[in-house]
């Protein structure tokens, strides 16, 4: 590859989220001019993308808000994109990785037709396509999410073929940077041996946010008990939000309101001047997470960590353990009541805690919340980011299978087999074990159990699929329409019944979506081919089945020796 283009036209979050990609990239191709397309939003900040040698900015913000109340034409939207895309074209880049999920970004990969592409895309005729297993499972990961394991840092880098072990996200500094900020330091009275505390209340998605009350009572605790200085991050819409924070704390003259009064180069300047962030999800978090500030996440709503945590070791994050959390993307709720599960108090534990000792650790005379969840990031033996439960909660059929596709994914998306399926059972117990209250396994075990027929139910109509899809291979040498016809419908009715499988079992949805979700990128209209490609979609299936249901058969045998392990354990301490 000598020309690549990476479009990222969504988030912050996604650009920052996306280094370790690029680092790949750079390493597989270190020749190649990479070029990133981002929206005019985040021009300023995607200057700070390590590994990259151009952006492009698309530039759309120009039609709105004209001067004047001037109309906007379409036929001026129309000119410029056509000028745009002409210009991006010449180009003619060899791959296109497309991080967006867009209807844009998917017609501008088709428009700018490159020798290979990566990620979301389109047919000539607009229909979605999903072009790499890992996309596809990024396609049906958001109606799974209970399911997934995978922080999007990691899944976009196993898009280009790279296993991001070890590796974290990161953004550039400049030898000027602190320069930047000295004048508001010294308006401030901010000193360089001050104990700094940043505080992001704000977000993207105001349900996102934890109560303004909740920040306010935080931060008088964290000034009087942990004499700490507090420094209100934000842009200039989260200004109101900060002044009634700002208005309801005790110690004000220990809080300095920068919100809406940093610029990018401040901003990252300012950051590694704080002990700790205190944030919703939000972009600041991902830029923190890049510059190694110890941050405190605090996920609500929509907000899922296991997604968009921060990717990096040494790092805390409170969510809400309740039935519907996180939220369904595209759920607006009107009674967002996960935001209270998480109390100041809690959090200034936590806190506290880890400033003397350095650990996240939770107070030992303090009972486990039901309604919380509170996890830290660790890499593995492996070099995989993982969040480590520092409550006990009593163990789910849920957090059994997010484990098992922790090991699943990244070996059937790549067309491999777990090497040694015992091995991977007995360490998925082990993980259980370790971090969940498992007196509750026989109560799971008849669950599984049942999880296991459905997965030899998908076995049976993939094996169905494999023969319909032979005699179909068969008939078309034939001229007997009605009953290729009749096979075709077949193809059908199997396919809606593995459909009807996920519907009714969560836990195996992830399996049978991405089985559609491949179909969704067959092209063209010879029956030949398609037919060739809907068997080898229905032998993936039954593959990728058979390897899951192993995974659960020896977690199944695992369990019980485990358990009593932990009972003796229990006894000998006991003792």
């Amino acid at each position: 590859m000598k020309n690549i283009l990476v479009l990222t036209l969504t988030r912050i979050g996604d650009l920052i989220q996306g280094t370790p990609l690029i680092a790949g990239l750079r390493a597989k191709h270190p020749n190649a001019k990479i070029t990133q397309m981002v929206s005019t939003d985040f021009a300023e900040f995607a200057e700070r993308i390590p590994g990259v040698d151009e952006t492009i900015v698309l530039n759309l913000r120009q039609f709105q808000g004209m001067e004047g109340g001037q109309r906007i034409l379409w036929v001026d939207v129309y000119q410029y994109l056509e000028q745009f895309m002409e210009e991006v074209k010449s180009r003619k880049f060899d791959l296109v990785v497309n991080l967006s999920h867009s209807k844009l970004s998917a017609f501008i990969n088709l428009y700018l037709n490159p020798k290979e592409t990566i990620g979301f895309a389109c047919n000539k005729e607009g229909d979605r396509m999903a072009l790499h297993p890992w996309m596809q499972y990024f396609g049906v990961e958001p109606f799974n999410r209970a399911y997934n394991p995978f922080n999007l840092v990691e899944i976009f880098a196993r898009c280009g073929d790279m296993d991001p072990a070890g590796e974290t996200v990161r953004i550039e500094t400049r030898p000027d940077d602190r320069a930047s900020i000295s004048e508001l330091m010294t308006e401030h009275g901010i000193q360089s041996d001050d104990f700094l505390i940043g505080i992001q209340a704000g977000s993207s998605l105001e349900g996102r946010r934890w109560p303004a009350s909740y920040f306010a009572e935080l931060i008088d605790s964290l000034t009087e008990k942990l004499g700490a200085k507090i420094i209100l991050f934000g842009v200039a819409g989260e200004s109101e939000l900060a002044g009634t924070i700002r208005d309801s704390v005790k110690n004000k003259e220990q809080v300095v309101d920068l919100t809406g009064k940093t610029n990018i180069t401040q901003l990252t300047a300012m950051l590694p001047q704080c002990q700790y962030l205190v944030t919703n999800d939000t972009g600041t978090m991902h830029i923190a997470a890049a510059l190694g500030v110890k941050i405190v996440g605090l996920f609500f709503a929509h907000a899922h960590p296991y997604e968009t945590g921060p990717y990096a070791p040494g790092h805390l994050i409170f969510q809400s353990r309740i039935s519907c959390a996180p939220c369904s993307y595209g759920v607006a709720c009107n009674n967002i009541v996960c935001i209270h599960s998480v109390q100041p108090k809690q959090v200034l534990a936590m806190m506290a805690e880890h400033k003397q000792t350095g650990k996240w650790e939770w107070p030992t005379n303090w009972d486990t919340p039901a309604d919380m969840n509170l996890v830290k990031t660790e890499w593995d033996q492996e070099k995989r980011l993982r969040l480590i439960p520092l409550l006990k909660h009593p163990l789910e059929l849920a957090d059994i299978f997010k484990e098992a596709y922790f090991h699943f994914w990244p070996m059937v998306l790549d067309g491999k087999k777990l090497g040694n399926p015992k091995a991977t059972g007995e360490q998925i117990v082990r993980f259980m074990t370790e971090h969940y209250d498992c007196g509750v396994w026989e109560k799971i075990q008849p669950a599984l159990k049942r999880k296991k027929e459905e997965l030899e139910r998908l076995i049976h109509h993939s094996i169905k699929g494999i023969k319909t899809g032979f005699t179909v291979l068969k008939s078309l040498s034939g001229k007997k329409s009605h009953a290729l016809q009749k096979l075709i419908d077949e193809i059908e009715n199997i396919d809606e019944e593995i459909k009807n499988i996920g519907l009714a079992h969560p836990e195996i949805k992830p399996i049978a979506e991405i089985f559609s979700k491949r179909k969704e990128n067959f092209q063209g209209n010879d029956p030949l081919i398609l037919t060739k490609s809907t068997i080898q979609c229905y032998q993936r299936l039954e593959a990728e089945s058979r390897e899951l249901l192993r995974v659960l058969e020896n977690i199944e045998q695992t369990f019980p020796q485990a358990l009593q392990n932990e009972e003796a354990k229990t006894t000998l301490a006991n003792c």
